[in-house]
């Protein structure tokens, strides 16, 4: 007999009869000789309706209040399922999140599992009774009781959770789509259905915005190797599964704070290109990254910075035996960037560093923390490193360092994560299975600050993450600036970032308490963009996706802003108003669309 947590949200649920027909899916799932948990949301739209009443009482909720006040929406969902299958004769009892045994930190709204007390579960399970939880939510303690919830997407942390702790066959998502899609079925009307889609692929499509499943729940089912399905509530389809690599063994006490760099990886074999000064408009980045393609030439990061004056930059780095290549397009090319502005014939220089190393920790999660990466930039500031570029993803912090400065960087990090070795990163080698592109997300929620002018040395980058991460800021895209210039005598670069927006008031204090600490001159704030990425681990050794990327945003005159990418995620900031047609156009160019359009239910 098998066991199977299956998760229901909340339009799965959001009527007597949709709760009917889970009650029905759920006993047929029994009748098949599985034991299931089942793991349900607030109906429809219910935990709006009730943030909506606590405003209209206090314009600032105490948030222990709004949790005791939340919760209680999963507790009506779950008495009536229960009732429900009770009704069709199938045994079934109804528990909170506290009576489970969920335990978690004591923080009010954004608690994180700790661990899951699963006693009474076994107990009801084994007297052939179907469980059903309600998600979202636990307890501070087994001592004080004290109610806390989870956060968005906390019904499907609560369930992969559920799943680890008890050591279940899989875990069933079930959602209003067939499953995980090629981007959102509301804006690209062809979206395709995935038949699987590895975790860290999922990982960072649910960091860019992908509702399906949330990145907290896709971390604890790779990190623990939990098979993960994502199904409709609507129909008896296939749906997608979510593979994870074997895991390394773990606790399960510290369930959702386990260790998240996993290792310490390194890369002689780089050298890094930059074009200073090039023009600000459409078509820049395809034209370069269009004839690095046609040299099969595979490129590993690219960054653009954001634009000073009507020109910006682009970096980019290959490996040693690729670089004469890239040498010659980028030498080529910077002629024709240079007569499109004659009044300026010192733009688009060429400047080539082949004594770099890329560095990187790796592991899940990496965005969700805000910690994790200002803690590598702190390690490295601490020894002395100064970093070159930066690449971020939920999978990997990447760090291009001078080589000179490697082993002690390599040694630092290992200590501060508490890494027994650290692999040599071949990524650059060989070909991963799978399409290059899995699937296209698009941003609309994200600021984006420039800081101006900042003392080039070690320890800059450091000290401002580390104030936005001890804020709880998670920060996206990190673009540091090729360009350096002379402020009073003294090597300055511009740093750039992305955060949510609802963070952004928040960051903007951050970085106005450090201006005077740290020295730099100017903060620009920008929330009218939109970011549009695209997402495939198949991209590893297979030049010419970024161009592709590229080209389609050229062909709709769509400016690029900011680029930033790691090994399987290109990311790309445009204006508010393209992100949609943005969206659709990268789509198309990678022939994602399915051949039947998907219906989302209202």
């Amino acid at each position: 007999m098998a066991l199977i947590v299956q998760k229901f949200g909340g339009t799965s649920v959001g009527t007597v009869e949709r709760i009917k027909a889970v009650a029905e899916r759920v006993k047929k799932t029994v009748a098949e000789n599985n034991s299931v948990v089942v793991v349900v949301s607030a109906m429809g739209k219910t935990t709006d309706g009730l943030v909506k009443l606590a405003q209209e009482i206090s314009a600032t909720p105490c948030r222990r209040e709004m949790d005791m006040l939340l919760a209680t929406g999963e507790q009506v969902t779950i008495a009536l399922l229960s009732l429900a299958l009770q009704e069709i004769d199938q045994p079934a009892i109804s528990l909170t999140g506290a009576q489970v045994g969920i335990v978690t930190e004591a923080e009010h709204s954004r608690a994180r599992i700790l661990e899951i007390k699963t006693d009474r579960l076994n107990s009801h399970l084994n007297e052939g009774k179907v469980v059903v939880v309600a998600g979202f939510q636990g307890i501070s303690s087994l001592d004080n009781l004290e109610i806390t919830t989870l956060g968005r997407g906390g019904s499907d942390t609560s369930a992969v959770a559920l799943a680890v702790a008890l050591g279940a066959s899989k875990c069933e998502i079930y959602t209003d789509v067939p499953g995980i899609l090629t981007t959102d079925p509301r804006l690209v009307e062809d979206a395709q259905l995935m038949s699987e889609i590895t975790s860290d692929e999922m990982l960072e499509l649910a960091s860019l915005g992908a509702k399906v499943l949330h990145p907290r729940a896709v971390e604890i089912a790779r990190n623990y190797g939990m098979p993960l399905v994502v199904l409709s509530s609507w129909s008896d389809a296939q749906g997608t599964t979510v593979v994870s690599p074997t895991p390394k063994p773990r606790s399960l006490v510290g369930l959702e704070i386990t260790k998240a760099v996993d290792a310490v990886e390194f890369d002689l074999d780089q050298a890094k290109i930059a074009l200073l000064r090039v023009p600000d408009k459409p078509g820049v980045a395809a034209s370069l990254f269009g004839e690095i393609a046609r040299q099969n030439v595979d490129v590993d990061l690219i960054i653009q910075s954001i634009h000073e004056g009507n020109s910006n930059d682009i970096a980019f780095t290959v490996v040693k035996g690729m670089l004469n290549q890239a040498e010659s397009v980028a030498e080529a090319i910077a002629p024709v960037l240079r007569s499109e502005k004659a009044s300026a014939p010192e733009e688009a220089e060429v400047v080539i560093e082949k004594k770099v190393a890329k560095v990187a920790i790796a592991g899940a999660g990496m965005i969700g923390r805000p910690g994790i990466a200002a803690k590598m930039f702190q390690t490295l500031a601490n020894v002395g490193v100064n970093l070159e570029m930066i690449s971020t993803s939920e999978v990997k912090v990447s760090c291009v360092i001078a080589e000179t400065d490697c082993q002690k960087a390599i040694a630092a990090l290992c200590e501060a994560f508490e890494i027994d070795c650290s692999p040599v990163q071949n990524a650059h080698t060989g070909v991963n299975e799978g399409p290059p592109v899995r699937g296209v997300a698009l941003d609309k929620n994200q600021a984006r600050f420039a800081i101006k002018n900042i003392p080039d040395q070690p320890g800059m980058a450091a000290k401002i993450f580390t104030q936005l991460a001890a804020q709880n800021i998670s920060i996206d895209m990190i673009i540091q600036s090729q360009r350096c210039r002379l402020v009073k005598g003294v090597a300055t670069r511009d740093i750039a970032f992305t955060v949510a927006q609802g963070d952004a008031g928040a960051a903007r204090q951050v970085l106005e308490d450090l201006a005077s600490v740290i020295g730099f001159e100017e903060i620009l704030e920008n929330r009218a963009i939109s970011k549009v990425s695209i997402v495939g681990s198949g991209m590893i050794g297979q030049p010419g996706v970024a161009a592709r990327l590229f080209a389609a945003l050229s062909e709709e005159k769509i400016n690029i802003q900011m680029i930033a990418t790691s090994e399987i995620k290109i990311s790309c900031v445009v204006a508010e108003d393209e992100g949609i047609r943005a969206l659709q156009a990268v789509h198309k160019a990678f022939n994602l669309a399915g051949s039947e359009k998907i219906v989302v239910p209202a």
